[in-house]
């Protein structure tokens, strides 16, 4: 499943989006008492069109005027059933990998909530300062969970600090009375209709995690209030359950960095120092063959050196394009390739896409950063 804002961009199977903004939330609406902004009975009022002229993440409802409000429920008949929420994350505590907590969550989604479609995209956050969702797993026009992996946005910080803020004010979630509804299959976004869509934000510890998106694309059934209480209070628990891992994570990398060996440590300042430093050099001054040190960094590194040393590279690349505004061959030479048909090759391993497609999207669709066995873990 993947939602209306990135109808507009089939380069959404991977390739870079540039960052849209959209005018700001209206609050109060129009005519409207601020303390009856998002209630059930006002979203049957008239029409709320998602959509715009914007080419590129066209017709994201969140801070359109037209298209979202925050959302609060009215009826305490709706907080009925979260005894099965409960026992959903039940069962995602027993996933100690992240990807696979994340797939189980759409499908208890539908399964414990009663969601006919719902889709989960995370806050990628070594893309920071800017805030770019990651797509995870959705569902397909036919209720089956499908890869979203591929998928991704970037939004702008006052789009980031309104869903941060929906549990704040009150609100539980952002509903848009009409969204295209859409599939991701193989790559290709499929538009399969109209209708509402809803919004509900990861929140933890203050910060939004990501956002899950669902609607009724299928039987074209209503909203159900009932349901997207439970699916908050599920978002909440689910965000708090990533958070932890992601913090244990961290944990566990920063434990065994202190346990690296003298040379591996040594390697692995110098390259961060100057990437263009030889392994041969590094070994001579270590003391040891470079056969052997090739060895014992990719033991203890889960990468080899010429693999850490092209993320070093990439990484420079991508800081040097940004402040050079766009050239290529001057950036990738400055940033330690030796031609630029190396640079195109290790680009194009390591982010997905040719530098072509990157400098037509100004923006990757991965920022590789150089990483350690343990920080996968």
């Amino acid at each position: 499943m993947q939602v209306s804002w990135v109808a507009g961009a089939a380069r959404a199977s991977g390739a870079g989006h540039g960052r849209t903004r959209f005018p700001p939330l209206r609050s109060p609406v129009e005519g409207q008492p601020r303390d009856q902004i998002g209630r059930p009975e006002e979203a049957q009022q008239g029409p709320m069109s998602a959509e715009s002229a914007l080419p590129l993440l066209s017709s994201w409802p969140l801070t359109s005027g037209e298209g979202a409000r925050p959302h609060a429920p009215e009826r305490a008949s709706a907080w009925k059933g979260v005894v099965s929420v409960l026992a959903a994350a039940d069962e995602l505590a027993t996933h100690t990998e992240v990807d696979s907590m994340l797939r189980r969550a759409v499908e208890l989604a539908r399964e414990c909530i009663g969601l006919e479609r719902a889709a989960l995209y995370l806050l990628d956050p070594s893309a920071a300062p800017r805030h770019v969702l990651r797509g995870t797993w959705g569902t397909g026009a036919d209720g089956q969970t499908t890869d979203e992996r591929g998928v991704h946005f970037e939004c702008a910080d006052d789009d980031y600090e309104a869903l941060r803020r929906i549990p704040q004010n009150g609100a539980r979630w952002l509903y848009c009375e009409r969204a295209r509804h859409l599939t991701q299959e193989s790559g290709k976004s499929t538009v399969i209709g109209h209708g509402w869509l809803v919004i509900t934000p990861l929140v933890a510890a203050g910060e939004l995690i990501g956002v899950m998106f669902n609607d009724t694309a299928i039987t074209h059934a209503p909203m159900d209030e009932g349901q997207q209480v439970r699916a908050a209070v599920f978002c909440s628990l689910l965000a708090n359950a990533i958070l932890s891992r992601r913090s244990a994570a961290v944990s566990r990398a920063l434990r065994r960095a202190s346990e690296r060996s003298p040379s591996v440590q040594r390697v692995v300042d110098a390259l961060n120092q100057d990437p263009l430093v030889s392994a041969q050099r590094l070994a001579g001054e270590i003391g040891i063959s470079s056969g052997h040190l090739s060895w014992l960094f990719k033991a203890e590194m889960g990468v080899s050196v010429v693999e850490y040393r092209n993320r070093l590279r990439i990484e420079r690349f991508f800081k040097l394009v940004d402040r050079s505004g766009g050239n290529l061959l001057d950036a990738a030479m400055e940033a330690g390739f030796g031609s630029y048909s190396q640079f195109h090759r290790v680009f194009r391993k390591l982010v997905g896409t040719t530098p072509r497609e990157y400098l037509t999207g100004r923006t990757p669709s991965w920022r590789p950063k150089p990483r350690s066995r343990e920080a996968r873990s």
